[in-house]
């Protein structure tokens, strides 16, 4: 997969990270019934620093409070196989992390989080069940 480097809006840039296939549709363009994550995959596409670079990219955005560009990146990473990106994108989804970390505007879905926390949790990532425990307990 080619490196393209991108900032913020999608021009180019000094850090570099995948650009996003074009058919396939966004997390932020899908709703809440169709936002679980697909199939898991029969191992990553991407290389180590190329995983890394998505974390990163999503990790920025996050930080920034654009949710749905870092929803982006870290399902990217995910669907390549990454435990780390889906509890990530899990988390974006998560109330208690966005009440945790004050994203205003931010409307978290539970189910969604939970499926992307299970799918962490079948890709090996460590903590997410753990996460997907503290998210059923506060839904009771």
């Amino acid at each position: 997969m080619p490196v393209v480097p991108l900032v913020a809006g999608g021009a180019p840039g000094p850090a570099a990270a995948p650009a996003a296939p074009s058919p396939a549709p966004s997390a932020m363009e899908l709703d809440s019934k169709t936002a679980a994550p697909p199939a898991a995959t029969n191992g990553s596409s991407l290389s180590a620093d190329e995983m890394a670079a998505l974390l990163a990219r999503g990790d920025m955005l996050l930080s920034v409070g654009d949710v749905a560009s870092a929803r982006l990146f870290y399902e990217l990473a995910a669907d390549a196989g990454g435990g780390l990106a889906a509890i990530r994108l899990g988390e974006t989804f998560d109330p208690l992390f966005l009440d945790r970390v004050r994203l205003s505007g931010v409307r978290g879905d539970p189910a969604v989080a939970a499926s992307w926390y299970r799918r962490a949790r079948d890709l090996g990532a460590t903590g997410a069940a753990v996460l997907l425990k503290a998210l059923e307990a506060k839904q009771k």
